[in-house]
């Protein structure tokens, strides 16, 4: 099979990825309102956005990983 450790980190960085962005899609589109008690202000679009740069940085992470493969 030879599925190396850097194969399955590379992997592991994209379905992060992929599911942070998910996330960010349910959070913005969902039900549930995420209000903070004291001023009053919804949460769903800076959640969204934690997730959304969580997913750069796992796919940046992944891409990374993917390129020093190449160049061993």
């Amino acid at each position: 099979l030879g599925f190396s450790v850097m194969d399955s980190t590379e992997l592991l960085s994209y379905i992060l990825s992929a599911i942070c962005v998910i996330v960010g899609i349910l959070i913005l589109w969902g039900d549930e309102d995420y209000i903070v008690p004291a001023s009053g202000r919804s949460l769903r679009l800076p959640c969204s956005f934690l997730f959304w740069v969580l997913a750069a940085v796992f796919w940046a992470m992944a891409v990374v990983i993917d390129d020093e493969e190449e160049n061993l």
